[in-house]
Formats: structure tokens, C-alpha cells, sequence
């Protein structure tokens, strides 16, 4: 019995998934920063920063999502 041998998928480059990081997360801090910023202006940085971390992380989610299927043989390159 031929044993197949599949390859592997080649890992993702550190530095190309940190920079589709940086490219969904730097766009969507300068945008809702302004916005919220009049609404949770008043409190503590730590809990303006919760907030912000509330409302961010699960579109950033989306997007990277969305971006890695998008690049994907650019990412694996």
C-alpha cells in the first residue's frame, strides 16, 4: 500500500500576519476613537480603553478574517 504524504501548509509569515494586524486595527482605533471619545471621554483611561477593546476587537476579528481569506498565498508565501 503507497503511503500518500500530504504537504503541510506553510505557516504564515510573522511579520505579514502582524502587518494585516496593524492594517485593520491602526484604521479602526482612528475612527472610533474620535467618535467615542465625546461619550467616554469622562472616565478613567482604563476603562475607556475597555470600551474601546469591547467594540473593536470583534470587528477587527471580522476584517482580519476577511483579509486573511482574501490574501491567503500571500500570507503563506
Amino acid at each position: 500500500m503507497l503511503n500518500d504524504q500530504k504537504t503541510k501548509p506553510k505557516a504564515p509569515r510573522k511579520w505579514k500576519a502582524m502587518l494585516l494586524v496593524w492594517l485593520t486595527i491602526y484604521p479602526l482605533l482612528n475612527l472610533f476613537f474620535p467618535l467615542l471619545d465625546p461619550y467616554i471621554g469622562q472616565f478613567s483611561l482604563p476603562l475607556r480603553l475597555l470600551i474601546m477593546t469591547i467594540i473593536i476587537v470583534p470587528i477587527m476579528s471580522s476584517i482580519l478574517a476577511f483579509l486573511h481569506k482574501k490574501l491567503f498565498s500571500w500570507v503563506r508565501a
